[in-house]
C-alpha cells in the first residue's frame, strides 16, 4: 500500500472515531429513563399507547383481554394464506 492510502485509512478511521465520539452523547437516554426501562411492566400497569381511529380511547389491557378471550381463528373452509418471505 502507497503512503497516500494509508494517510487515507489513518484520517478516514479518525474522523470516524471523531463523529461517534461527538453524537454519542445524543444517543444515550438518561439514568432515569434506563432504569424505568430495566423493570418490567405488567398488565395492570397503566402502559400507555395512544391509538387514532376505532380503537381512541380503548385501553392496553381491554384490548389484550379481549384478544385472549377471542383468539383470531380461520374461518371455516379458507385455506391457509400463503407468506413469501424474502425475495421479490
Amino acid at each position: 500500500m502507497n503512503r497516500a492510502g494509508v494517510i487515507f485509512c489513518v484520517v478516514s478511521i479518525a474522523l470516524s472515531l471523531a463523529l461517534v465520539m461527538a453524537l454519542m452523547p445524543s444517543a444515550m437516554v438518561p439514568a432515569s429513563v434506563a432504569a424505568d426501562a430495566a423493570t418490567c411492566k405488567t398488565l395492570e400497569d397503566d402502559i400507555e399507547v395512544e391509538l387514532s381511529g376505532v380503537l381512541e380511547g380503548v385501553s392496553m389491557y381491554d384490548l389484550l383481554s379481549h384478544y385472549l378471550e377471542n383468539p383470531p381463528t380461520l374461518q371455516a373452509g379458507a385455506a391457509a394464506r400463503v407468506r413469501q418471505f424474502g425475495g421479490c
